[in-house]
């Protein structure tokens, strides 16, 4: 299974993605990467979901909103939102990318950005 605590969780995916993002944590002294891997690691009930109006006023420019949980389409994305979240409502991913944002995985931030310089949790 994988190193990380996730007792009763079977998605390996979701094992993977909580084991890399802590140890981007450690290879970078990046406290957020551990914040957002233990909050994955709690019931999925309890993971946050974030509509794309709440991120959009959320937001600063240069900022990318990270979700621990998922993003969902109601509302409308400020043209060139970046997000990243553990999953992405159909809605949200095409919203998004009309207005000329980005969807992009947890673990697709985390290598792009590994110190998580400007990067804002949402949720």
């Amino acid at each position: 299974m994988g190193r990380s605590n996730l007792t009763g969780k079977s998605s390996e995916q979701l094992i993977k993605t909580v084991d890399d993002l802590k140890k981007v944590s450690r290879e970078n002294t990046a406290p957020l990467w551990r914040d957002i891997a233990e909050r994955l690691e709690r019931p999925a009930r309890n993971w946050s979901e974030v509509n794309l109006d709440k991120a959009s006023e959320t937001l600063r420019e240069g900022e990318v909103g990270v979700v621990a949980g998922k993003v969902l389409g109601t509302g409308r994305a400020r043209r060139g939102l970046v997000l990243a979240a553990y999953s992405f409502s159909k809605g949200a991913k095409e919203k998004l990318q009309a207005s000329g944002g980005k969807a992009l995985s947890l673990r697709e931030l985390a290598d792009s950005n590994p110190k998580g310089t400007k990067v804002r949790i949402l949720g």
